[in-house]
């Protein structure tokens, strides 16, 4: 399947809403990107710019999920969409959906590092940073992998994001374990409040790899037809095996 499959409706205005629908989903997920993006070097860098940047960034995603919901609305509404079509709507709403959860995450991993740098922390200090990191540069590619996916429809690279996922609930597993040693050993309350944030920090950023995967799994079920959701892996890399 390709995108030339999509612009060969009789109604030019169907072929323009359809287009308009890839470009606002692809759109909606670079404004994710720089959000990441900002948010790996605000923590880099302890820089609060940078993290206010990414939580300021949440609005225009939320933007772009009710203009993907227009789109869509107005194709179901106003067209007459043919099977792959409803497809392609259905997986629009849904990683839309996706990706405006990332950025609600990424939105408390920014707060948290503001509250950091506002109190004269270095985020580098903090239990288990080199886990969020980890878990931060991991949700940055997966997210560019999945909608490498969508734009070229291609499922080439899906078994890599569930891969990926996998690695990173191990991550967020040492994470964990690393936080409730700290706290553990801790003696006062504002060491105690520091690890607490860098929990739900890195809970955070697990999620975001979450909604990487499901994306990935909608960009699947768009071409190939079949739900790949909760499958076991052999059978799932079959299903995106075949012509």
């Amino acid at each position: 399947m390709n995108r030339d499959e999509f612009n060969t409706h009789i109604s030019e205005q169907m072929n323009r809403n359809i287009e308009a629908l890839f470009n606002e989903v692809l759109e909606m997920g670079g404004l994710v990107e720089q959000q990441l993006a900002d948010l790996n070097r605000a923590l880099e860098n302890n820089d609060i710019e940078l993290a206010k940047a990414a939580m300021l960034q949440d609005e225009n995603i939320n933007r772009g999920e009710m203009e993907i919901d227009r789109l869509c609305a107005t194709v179901l509404a106003r067209q007459q969409p043919t099977a792959s079509d409803l497809r392609l709507i259905v997986m629009a709403i849904r990683i839309a959906m996706d990706l405006e959860r990332m950025g609600d995450e990424a939105v408390k991993i920014a707060k948290m590092a503001m509250e950091q740098c506002t109190l004269g922390g270095d985020c580098s200090s903090m239990p288990a940073y080199t886990h969020l990191r980890q878990l931060m540069a991991a949700s940055s590619q997966m997210i560019k992998t999945a909608l490498n996916g969508f734009s070229r429809l291609d499922t080439t690279d899906v078994m890599s994001i569930y891969h990926e996922e996998e690695r990173m609930d191990e991550v967020l597993h040492q994470a964990v374990e690393a936080i409730k040693a700290e706290l553990l050993a801790s003696d006062t309350a504002d060491k105690v409040d520091l690890q607490l944030r860098m929990l739900m920090a890195v809970r955070a950023a697990e999620r975001i790899t979450d909604h990487a995967l499901n994306i990935g799994e909608s960009v699947a079920y768009l071409v190939k037809g079949q739900d790949v959701r909760d499958l076991d892996e052999e059978t799932m890399a079959r299903i995106l095996s075949q012509e």
